[in-house]
């Protein structure tokens, strides 16, 4: 009970101070003006998980090298999407960049997933491939109907449509994992669909650029902090077990 406690401290602190945060913003009634007053507030929320990516990988193996990496991008992609005026001025739409940010945060997710599993032991039978399938072809018709907008930036809607489905495709093998192994496979599991969801709503809302509902920022920052946190406790635990044996 103490090891968990001490484990998940970091994390409950930052969405504790999120809580906190976002009810001292009630007042403010609209998305962009929110995002002036919490720029910083975020980035140093950014910051903290990956000092608790730090903590973990000190704590556990090389396995963690590469959940390290993608919270490091993630930072990169965090300060690109939250739209700081210099990134708009030198870049024009820093959404561009934090869309690259993240998609390579997800390729060193995948890349610790490996580290801990093989395909053929996680890809046995077709169920697995039905998981997959479904993971990327619903989430792509989704992204059709609610994401997409003609009026944006091609790039935009292109570089977006790539990262999702390489996030749907990291989401399946966790889901997939799960289904094989249970146990602490399920912080992957949640993690990785909790951070889809992040995504999701920033899709339709920041992403899409013609919605902008007052929680446009608060609800796809409180998801990802959990999100991130989930996938590294788990990175960790599966990790510890690996060495335990």
């Amino acid at each position: 009970m103490t090891y968990y406690a001490v484990l998940l401290s970091i994390p409950l602190a930052v969405v504790s101070a999120f809580l906190i945060h976002w009810v001292t913003l009630r007042p403010v009634t609209t998305g962009k003006a929110r995002l002036e007053i919490s720029r910083g507030v975020y980035l140093g929320f950014s910051i903290q998980i990956f000092v608790f990516a730090v903590l973990l990988f000190y704590m556990g193996s090389s396995v963690l090298l590469a959940p390290l990496f993608a919270v490091g991008f993630s930072f990169v992609g965090d300060w690109f999407n939250l739209q700081f005026p210099i990134a708009v001025k030198n870049d024009g739409e820093p959404l561009i960049g934090g869309i690259l940010g993240f998609a390579m945060a997800q390729l060193f997710y995948i890349s610790a997933f490996f580290q801990l599993t093989s395909w053929n032991l996680v890809y046995y039978g077709y169920i697995p491939y039905l998981i997959s399938a479904l993971f990327l072809v619903i989430p792509s018709v989704i992204f059709y109907f609610r994401v997409y907008n003609p009026s944006r930036p091609k790039t935009i809607m292109v570089f977006a449509l790539i990262y999702g489905l390489v996030l749907c495709f990291f989401v399946s093998l966790t889901v997939n994992a799960y289904l094989v192994f249970g146990g602490y496979w399920i912080y992957l599991m949640l993690g990785g669909l909790i951070f889809l969801v992040s995504d999701a709503v920033m899709g339709e809302t920041t992403i899409h650029g013609g919605r902008h509902p007052v929680w446009e920022f608060q609800v796809p920052w409180l998801t990802y902090l959990i999100a991130q946190s989930l996938l590294l406790i788990g990175f960790f635990l599966l990790s510890h077990t690996m060495i335990m044996r």
